[in-house]
């Protein structure tokens, strides 16, 4: 880790509001679900698959998590009146994981059930490593459930997620996964350090994926690295059929239009929600590098989605 780093982490929490608002502009759509359906709309009009990630994880208390399933809720239903692609993502402390296990599962199934009635996918996100457990187990029940219209997704960093990925593939056979290689500082005795080792990890990972029929979204903007997930899927029969590349809003958006101009299809996230404070400086604080990155974006323009 850099000394600009560390000093870019330590700084957040003295930034003004202002100035952390000036920072998210590039990668929030807004804070209304009429901010995300706009931008959600113009990037589809671009040819780019779109999720949208209502924001705010860690709730304190139930009545939060009813207040985030009321906000799905209105999201699904204007995706439909829209005919925008229905697709979401959110993340197990944002229904309570940490709250309650037993009453996170319900409120999740709420939220799956909602999902299955508008016909919508939903990505099941991954947090850090003491909820990966939980996350799995929960993941696992709704596919058991045979809901078809859910993904998890696996951080390359853990040493744990080969064999995660193995267990995925024997319980579920064609799983979908969003591979990551991880934001999260965790220490050395259950996660690699170097990045030339998270990336074999996430090599490595995909292989097992794509071999056992499972749909991989390539979520990184490692160009480098999405390109070998791409060879590697090249030399795996019909492997190429079950891929998309991901990215962030306002992160290489000139990488991100020329995958999609090679005809890879290629997915944007779309955060958004009143919650993008927390959401921004936590995890500006977890991780020092996206911190560097945050500061250095205060002298970038917003996204202008005309890649």
């Amino acid at each position: 880790m850099s000394i600009f780093d560390r000093i870019a982490a330590a700084s957040v929490p003295l930034l003004p509001r202002f100035i952390v608002s000036r920072v998210s502009r590039r990668y929030i759509a807004g804070e209304t679900c009429e901010d995300a359906l706009r931008a959600g709309a113009r990037l589809q009009a671009k040819g780019y698959r779109v999720t949208y990630d209502i924001l705010g994880e860690s709730v304190s208390s139930f009545q939060g998590v009813e207040s985030m399933l009321a906000e799905y809720e209105a999201l699904l239903q204007a995706l439909v009146d829209r005919g925008l692609e229905r697709n979401v993502s959110t993340k197990p402390t944002q229904l309570g994981l940490l709250l309650d296990p037993s009453k996170s599962r319900e409120a999740t199934q709420r939220l799956t059930d909602m999902v299955g009635e508008a016909e919508a996918f939903l990505r099941y996100e991954m947090e850090d490593s003491p909820t990966v457990d939980n996350t799995l187990q929960l993941f696992s029940a709704l596919q058991a459930n045979k809901l078809e219209q859910v993904g998890c997704v696996l951080q390359s960093m853990l040493f744990r997620t080969e064999q995660d990925a193995r267990n995925l593939v024997a319980q579920h056979g064609a799983v979908n996964v969003r591979l990551v290689k991880g934001i999260y500082v965790e220490p050395a005795s259950i996660a690699f350090q170097l990045p030339a080792e998270v990336n074999s990890s996430y090599l490595r990972t995909a292989k097992i994926i794509l071999e056992g029929g499972g749909f991989l979204a390539i979520a990184t903007h490692d160009a480098v690295l999405a390109n070998q997930v791409l060879e590697l899927a090249r030399e795996i029969p019909g492997a190429l059929e079950r891929i998309e590349i991901q990215v962030l809003l306002g992160v290489q958006e000139a990488f991100r239009s020329k995958m999609r101009d090679q005809g890879i299809p290629v997915r944007v996230y779309v955060p958004y929600g009143e919650m993008w404070y927390p959401y921004v400086t936590r995890r500006l604080r977890k991780n020092p590098k996206l911190a560097r990155y945050a500061l250095l974006g205060l002298f970038r323009k917003r996204e202008s989605l005309s890649g």
